[in-house]
């Protein structure tokens, strides 16, 4: 008997969150380096001018692993914490508490994970604790807020689902695209000196 095709496929998104740091300098720093790798391949045809788009290639790798990358998606058995080189794959019936201070930080048992790219600004985090007085329906709702309300309703729904037979442990895998090339962009960089 033939699988149906949605058996088959990889389970979509539920929920998909945005980074809340490093969006802004990250746009920019990669606008940056794209303008001065154009600059180089224009108007500087020399070695030096090899080197310096290298070294910008490399720069650029370092800004998307550093500033972009960095999220969060739910699935429906699993919440994915994307950091700068490794993932981390976490059931969602195993989450014990969720918070955020400058990072998102999802707790099992006694292990905390943590995703870098979703948090509180310092400058949030100041204004919460001025308006820690104020009532909850004054206050607005920020997007941490939002993420965290979210993955508790996801987890208290896995929890309130029957028992299947899913692999109920984390995983870790790496980002093995950005890992090559940051690898490949180093090298050649380092190549481009000698020559």
């Amino acid at each position: 008997m033939a699988r149906r095709r949605d058996e088959t496929a990889p389970a979509a998104p539920v929920e998909t969150f945005k980074p809340t740091t490093g969006i802004f300098a990250g746009w920019v720093g990669l606008l940056l380096v794209a303008m001065g790798v154009g600059y180089v391949v224009v108007a500087v045809h020399t070695a030096t001018g090899v080197r310096v788009a290298l070294g910008l290639a490399f720069f650029g790798v370092v800004i998307w692993v550093t500033q972009l990358r960095s999220r969060a998606a739910a699935y429906p058995h699993t919440l994915v914490l994307k950091n700068s080189l490794v993932d981390t794959h976490v059931p969602l019936r195993l989450i014990d508490e969720v918070s955020a201070s400058r990072t998102l930080n999802v707790w099992v048992g006694e292990s905390r994970y943590v995703c870098i790219g979703i948090g509180r600004s310092l400058r949030s985090m100041l204004r919460g604790s001025e308006t820690a007085g104020s009532r909850p329906d004054e206050r607005a709702t920020t997007y941490e807020t939002f993420v965290l309300n979210r993955i508790e309703e996801l987890v208290e729904r896995a929890k309130g689902e029957r028992e299947r037979a899913d692999d109920l442990r984390v995983r870790r895998s790496y980002a093995w695209p950005e890992i090559l090339g940051l690898v490949l962009a180093a090298a050649a960089f380092l190549i481009s000196l000698w020559f």
